[in-house]
């Protein structure tokens, strides 16, 4: 498990970074405004740097089980019952998201001879973003059922608790 929590942490530290860094690249085209000179990289890297923020942080969004969800039929479930469909829809995010890992490495392929407007950032480390949020996003999706079913992760009457 610690191995698990390192993943998180590193993911949790680069989605503050690329969004810290996002942050001032705008502050930057704001300021540009208002200049005699223009700024014309950073629009492009404000949508690459939001692009990888989403990356990194969907899959933290993952292992806290934040999504959103509707669980007003869930809940008039048995406790039992609810474990298991949780853990099963879990299943279903985890198989879905391993197919999305594979496809995205096809479609990053794709950006190989391809260079960004302004940039001239090669498009497949743009295209990669899709592998990164896939791949760690299917990994915490089977630790969810692994915590589900091992009892890790508490059935309460509102719902799962952590």
């Amino acid at each position: 498990m610690q191995v698990v929590n390192g993943l998180i942490r590193i993911l949790k530290f680069l989605t503050t970074i690329t969004f810290s860094m996002m942050a001032i690249v705008v502050l930057i085209q704001i300021l540009g405004r208002y200049l005699p000179f223009t700024f014309v990289w950073t629009e492009e890297l404000t949508r690459y740097l939001f692009v990888y923020a989403i990356a990194f942080g969907a899959p933290v969004a993952m292992e806290r089980r934040g999504y959103m969800r509707v669980d007003i039929l869930v809940n008039l479930l048995p406790l039992k019952i609810q474990k298991y469909y949780d853990a099963f829809i879990y299943l279903v995010l985890g198989v879905f998201s391993t197919m999305l890992v594979l496809y995205s490495y096809d479609f990053a392929m794709l950006g190989q001879g391809q260079t960004s407007a302004t940039l001239k950032i090669n498009m497949v480390y743009i295209f990669a973003s899709m592998i990164v949020a896939f791949t760690f996003t299917a990994f915490y999706s089977f630790i969810n059922i692994y915590n589900i079913l091992t009892g890790k992760v508490a059935v309460k009457e509102e719902g799962i608790e952590i």
